[in-house]
């Protein structure tokens, strides 16, 4: 018995863990800077909601259409590829999770969020829209945007303001992921950014992540060293992804960029905009 459920636990760990450094680091460094005063349990909770809820999106993504068969390209360890469920049992469980998210989001007070990304869930992998670049990066907008504003028990000008340049960055940044995976995509006929615009798309993340560090270094209000670490990250993660161009280095300069995203959201967490919008 006990082996089983630490099969099953490992099993669903394995679901969500290519998303915990993506999703799950940055959106909880956010909410939790934000919320400075909040307790140990009112934090759990928010990490566990924020698993639960990506759990689904997770089976969503690596049950539907050709996922299994890119995963044994790009991901063999994920849990269809490597044989610890089947495709249907996945399948089944993707439904599954669903009443039970929403179940839990309405105990959280955050239903309205895990609505929109339950809905969009769908779009994403069954309606079509991870086939395009333009729409793959707007759904994982919406997703940081809707984890954070779960999390988020205050919503002031600034707050807001940091949640919407998170949707942003995550727009204008996140086809950095793709680079590792692109013997996949182009297997499953993806019209990733990375595979229409090769050499576009390795330039924008230089361009993109020094920008946005330039920004926060002027916006944000946290202590300037973390400033000048997450600038420091931007110029050395940019320039990794635009010059060491095989498989192997886009891999670690994509767990690179993680780190770069984590900081960015912390600085994020206190953005000052509203003298500026007063002044100007």
């Amino acid at each position: 018995m006990f082996n089983a459920i630490r099969t099953a636990i490992v099993t669903l760990y394995l679901f969500n863990k290519a998303d915990m450094k993506t999703i799950v680091g940055p959106c909880i460094i956010f909410a939790l800077a934000l919320a400075k005063n909040r307790s140990w349990t009112s934090s759990l909770l928010a990490v566990f909601w924020l698993w639960i809820v990506l759990l689904q999106v997770t089976l969503t993504n690596q049950t539907v259409g050709n996922s299994p068969a890119e995963d044994a390209i790009n991901k063999p360890n994920r849990p269809i590829p490597s044989g610890r469920i089947s495709h249907k049992t996945a399948r089944a469980l993707r439904w599954i999770m669903l009443p039970i998210d929403l179940i839990i989001s309405v105990k959280m007070g955050a239903f309205p969020a895990a609505t929109g990304i339950s809905i969009l869930t769908a779009l994403y992998n069954e309606g079509g829209l991870d086939e395009h670049w333009f729409t793959k990066n707007g759904c994982c907008a919406f997703f940081y945007g809707a984890f954070e504003y779960a999390n988020t028990p205050t919503l002031s000008i600034n707050q807001l303001a940091g949640i919407i340049c998170s949707g942003l960055i995550a727009w204008t940044t996140i086809h950095a992921q793709d680079f590792r995976d692109d013997e996949g995509d182009r297997l499953r006929n993806r019209k990733t950014f990375t595979l229409l615009y090769p050499e576009l798309s390795r330039l924008t993340i230089p361009v993109a992540l020094i920008g946005w560090s330039l920004a926060l270094f002027y916006f944000s209000q946290v202590r300037i060293v973390a400033k000048a670490v997450t600038l420091m990250l931007a110029i050395w993660v940019g320039f990794r992804f635009y010059a060491l161009r095989d498989t192997q280095n886009d891999k670690w300069s994509y767990d690179m960029y993680d780190v770069w995203l984590v900081a960015a959201h912390y600085c994020l967490s206190d953005l000052q905009v509203e003298q500026t919008i007063v002044v100007y």
